[in-house]
């Protein structure tokens, strides 16, 4: 008896299962470059971060440093000084190693440099520098510049006070001590010949009035001058005018608002009280008269002045008249017209005093007048415009007749 034969099985094929090793290994390989990757920009995050935090500190030791220098208080130190007072002079180049409570040790550098020009010794080139070494054992570096002038800080007060005067507008626009016949340039200076028969000419600052250069021009004059005649001599000094007039007066007695009286022959000196950098400390020019008799009513004079440059842009001394006999049968006196015109109760640099004191500026209408001898200086009167007196006459005893 014939069986049938069994149908065949259809059973679905067995589908594979789980990760084959080949796909686990390169999974294991890209999850570990992620990791190392993560790993590496933490690492320079964090390094990054500490970096920013050394270098922050660095710049405020610098700073400090810096701002420690501009605290001086004088421009050279007392003797017997207080240590904790820091002078202009003081100011040297040092290394200072810091512990800053950092993760790392810092060395401030401080380095000046001076110039020697003559028109730069009032000034310090610093340079503030910070180095350390990073965690990467990298050599790091922050840097600060700035200059320092010797200028008393005390000045620095001087912004917050009100002006004694209203001011007044400038003639030409420049400082008013520059002679008005003086020519702008057109660079903000001035050229000033301070006699018809020298060929010296002087280059005033418009703005500060200082006398910033001496030149030789004999043979142009001063409205031809340009910027390119004096370019080789512009910055070669450092001075401060010092000019008037002195009137002469034959009447007894003599009025000084209006003299009457012809020049003599005079000379102008200038003794020092401080001691002068330069030699000489001063030149003086004038239209006096060579020889009598004259029909010239007054003298014009121009000086130059240079400060002490030592240890500060100053100077301090007398102007006397010289060549004008004090004593014999045509003996002078010679009164210089002065006043407390500001009511400040004293007599500044500016209101003509006998003796000049650390003169820091230019100086103009330092006005004399030269009356016979035995007479008193005229006290004149003040400013009063209801009697049309506009102008103050004052005079005091300046050079009288000798013993």
């Amino acid at each position: 008896m014939n069986k049938r034969p069994n149908p065949p099985s259809h059973r679905p094929a067995r589908q594979p299962r789980g990760v084959a090793l080949l796909e686990a290994l390169l999974a294991l390989l890209i999850m570990a470059f992620g990791m190392l990757a993560l790993a590496g920009l933490q690492n320079s995050m964090r390094r990054s971060a500490d970096l920013a935090k050394q270098r922050g500190e660095a710049v405020r030791l610098a700073q400090q440093e810096m701002e420690w220098l501009r605290s001086f208080s004088l421009a050279t130190p007392p003797v017997n000084a207080d240590p904790n007072v820091l002078a202009f002079d003081d100011i040297l180049a040092r290394t200072l190693n810091t512990d800053a409570g950092s993760n790392t040790n810092f060395t401030v550098v401080r380095t000046i440099d001076s110039p020697l020009d003559l028109l730069e010794t009032q000034r310090k080139d610093i340079r503030v520098s910070v180095t350390w070494t990073d965690r990467s054992e990298g050599a790091q570096i922050v840097t600060l510049d700035s200059i320092l002038s010797r200028s008393p800080p005390s000045l620095g007060v001087a912004l917050g006070l009100a002006p004694d005067a209203t001011p007044v507008r400038r003639p030409g626009g420049r400082d008013g001590a520059i002679p008005l016949n003086a020519k702008d340039l057109g660079d903000k200076s001035s050229v000033f010949r301070p006699s018809p028969s020298t060929a010296t000419v002087w280059v005033f600052n418009n703005l500060t009035g200082v006398i910033t250069g001496v030149c030789n021009l004999p043979n142009t004059p001063v409205a031809d001058i340009s910027p390119i005649d004096i370019e080789a001599c512009r910055d070669n000094a450092l001075g401060f005018l010092l000019s008037g007039f002195v009137r002469f007066s034959a009447a007894s007695p003599s009025d000084p608002g209006k003299p009457v009286g012809t020049a003599l022959p005079m000379n102008l000196e200038l003794l020092r009280s401080d001691e002068p950098t330069l030699l000489p400390s001063y030149q003086c020019f004038h239209d006096a008269p060579y020889s009598l008799p004259s029909t010239q009513t007054f003298v014009a004079y121009y000086c130059i002045v240079y400060p002490k440059i030592s240890t500060s842009t100053l100077w301090s001394g007398r102007l006397n008249i010289v060549d004008i006999p004090l004593s014999g049968p045509s003996a002078k006196t010679i009164c210089r017209y002065s006043a407390d015109y500001d009511g400040d109760n004293k007599i500044g640099n500016a209101e003509h005093p006998a003796d000049y004191v650390s003169v820091g500026a230019a100086l103009s209408r330092q006005n004399f007048l030269v009356i016979p001898s035995g007479e008193q200086c005229p006290s004149g009167h003040a400013v009063d415009p209801s009697q049309g007196w506009f102008s103050n006459t004052a005079t005091e005893p300046h050079q009288t007749a000798s013993p």
